[in-house]
């Protein structure tokens, strides 16, 4: 490092200036990390801020459903005077005023009763999944999915290197039927991580009786069910955390897809003693969830208009996923994976020999965007799915964006996977 000399001088010289080398080595603390790469969340927040104007890659709540009223009200109240509470630090459990307003408000509509001890708050759901596989999974541990499932909940499981399970699902959701076969001489499963309502990336809600079987083979294994329950407010069915309230299991839900992604809220119910080892981790990553996001989140919810947001976002968001399942079906070489009952997404099959890695930059070129299939599965078994996000699009613009996906799709299929020319 050089320094500077004032010796003798009116003006400072630098002496022992450095010669950075052509070439940047990484360094020992970069080499550590060698195995972390660009990831697939990665893109797809990327993707969240695009222009493009057929955006079928992310899943999000559209903009234009936000109650911003709502929230400059709050706002308004929150900054009308410097409060503690306001600009300072949360517990890292939660704010009490807010815990209580999602345990009463929130989770009370989704039928789950906790002790508030039994709530903690966090930067989304995926935190709350990731502080679980910390806390429970070391290398080589079972843990059980639906195939496909969640492309970032299959990241984190991978990143701590978790013997990965996955179930098949149909249009009635995980075959549990298959589950004491795939899990034969196998170790005990850590959990099974499950989206039983508008899962992600197929819309599939799981059925009566398949819930009924996830049951008593869970009961009868003792293995803990980790439930994620995103999109469950789109859907009359109460979640499995409700039904079945002696069950060991955790439960995820978040405000990202009901409300806004970008406040950053979600929580995690499970028993007291798992929640404050939960607690003690979360401290080591961000202390506590952001104090004005958790009052925002409290603001709207205490404000009493819940159910009228709910209702509107059910009727908006079912009818494009309806508009986009139409839609499809008018194109032979695109198939659906399942007819799609609830949440933002489509998971659609292109034609034999088309990967949907092959469309990408040649859709992107037409401001088309969608997530391609490998992410939500394991061993390339999706390499030729892709999943149609739709929530965020009006209905002329899913079914022109379809329109055209279809007609690249047919370029493809036409001339060979190597793109039109």
């Amino acid at each position: 490092m050089g320094y500077i000399s004032w010796a003798d001088q009116d003006t400072p010289t630098v002496i022992g200036r450095p010669q950075w080398p052509v070439r940047v080595q990484r360094s020992t603390v970069g080499r550590l990390t060698s195995e972390l790469r660009p990831s697939f969340l990665g893109d797809l927040m990327q993707a969240a801020v695009s222009a493009a104007r057929y955006n079928f890659e992310v899943g999000m709540p559209d903009p234009d459903l936000l109650p911003v009223q709502e929230f400059q009200q709050i706002l308004r109240e929150l900054f009308s005077y410097p409060s503690r509470e306001v600009f300072g630090y949360s517990p890292t459990l939660g704010l009490e005023r807010v815990r209580q307003a999602i345990r009463d408000v929130y989770l009370a509509r989704r039928g789950l009763e906790p002790k508030l001890e039994e709530v903690l708050v966090t930067a989304g759901s995926l935190q709350g999944l990731n502080l679980l596989t910390r806390l429970w999974v070391r290398p080589g541990d079972v843990v059980v999915v639906e195939s496909p499932t969640f492309a970032g909940a299959l990241h984190i499981f991978r990143a701590h290197e978790a013997t990965i399970v996955d179930v098949p699902m149909d249009q009635f959701g995980m075959r549990t039927d298959l589950l004491p076969h795939l899990l034969s001489g196998k170790p005990t499963p850590r959990f099974l991580y499950i989206q039983p309502v508008g899962q992600n990336p197929t819309g599939i809600t799981l059925s009566p009786e398949r819930r009924q079987r996830l049951v008593t083979w869970a009961q009868a294994s003792g293995v803990p069910i980790v439930e994620d329950d995103a999109y469950g407010f789109l859907s009359d069915d109460l979640p499995l955390a409700a039904q079945n309230p002696s069950l060991p299991l955790v439960y995820l839900n978040t405000f990202s897809k009901i409300l806004s992604p970008g406040i950053r809220v979600g929580c995690v119910v499970a028993p007291a003693d798992l929640i404050r080892q939960l607690v003690s981790l979360k401290q080591l990553s961000d202390l506590h969830t952001g104090t004005l996001s958790q009052l925002v989140v409290e603001g709207w919810l205490r404000l009493g208009n819940v159910d009228t947001h709910v209702a509107r976002c059910r009727s908006v968001y079912s009818a494009r996923l309806k508009t986009a399942e139409r839609t499809i079906a008018r194109f032979p070489r695109l198939t659906l994976y399942a007819r799609p009952n609830h949440g933002f997404y489509l998971f659609v099959r292109l034609p034999s020999g088309l990967k949907a890695a092959d469309l990408q930059n040649e859709a992107a070129k037409q401001e088309l965007l969608f997530a391609i299939g490998d992410p939500f599965g394991t061993d390339q078994k999706f390499s030729q799915w892709m999943r149609l996000a739709v929530g965020a699009q009006p209905v002329p613009q899913i079914e022109t964006g379809l329109w055209r996906l279809a007609r690249l799709v047919d370029r493809y299929a036409a001339r060979g996977s190597s793109g039109p020319s």
